[in-house]
């Protein structure tokens, strides 16, 4: 059955999240805190996916409903729009370096999370920015990381490049 702004209105909220679909992939999630978001669910080559619409009623159910016409468009074309919204969002914060983004990250989470950040440190100072620091995090590619990682593996060097490649990662994790 379609919803309908006055049947939205009086979904109450329930001890767990629960669904209310709309049709064709739309639904609208109740929270527990009575909060209301949009998903759209659809099926790309053979693969269940989801992506968020928006909460309901910053996002009334016409907007969400076009929203899921639009994506449905995509889905047709082949295209996820899960993984399109989850690129937009990274293409927002790659106008930075990777020295800029590094600096953030060092003062963010490893000043706060390690009793001694000297290592890491000294891996950024050392090894990661002469390689790629003054290049677009959004150009870093996983060759530029795997010719870093691998150089110090040769001179054998394995636990940091160990090290190195996991800095990265949880890094590149936080973005």
């Amino acid at each position: 059955m379609a919803l309908t702004d006055m049947r939205i209105k009086a979904l109450k909220p329930k001890a767990k999240r629960y669904l209310v679909t709309d049709g064709r992939g739309l639904s609208v999630e109740v929270l527990p805190s009575g909060a209301m978001a949009w998903r759209y669910r659809y099926r790309l080559h053979g693969k269940l996916e989801k992506v968020a619409l928006g909460r309901y009623p910053d996002v009334s159910l016409k907007d969400a409903r076009d929203k899921r016409d639009e994506m449905a468009g995509q889905v047709a074309r082949g295209q996820s729009p899960a993984r399109e919204k989850q690129l937009a969002k990274l293409a927002l914060g790659t106008d930075s370096s990777v020295r800029e983004f590094a600096e953030h990250y060092y003062t963010d989470v490893v000043l706060r999370s390690l009793k001694d950040p000297n290592s890491v440190r000294r891996y950024f100072d050392k090894q990661i920015f002469p390689a790629f620091g003054d290049k677009a995090l959004k150009d870093v590619t996983a060759a530029d990381v795997q010719t870093l990682v691998l150089r110090k593996r040769d001179n054998g060097q394995e636990a940091a490049a160990a090290a190195i490649r996991n800095l990265i990662k949880r890094c590149s994790t936080t973005r």
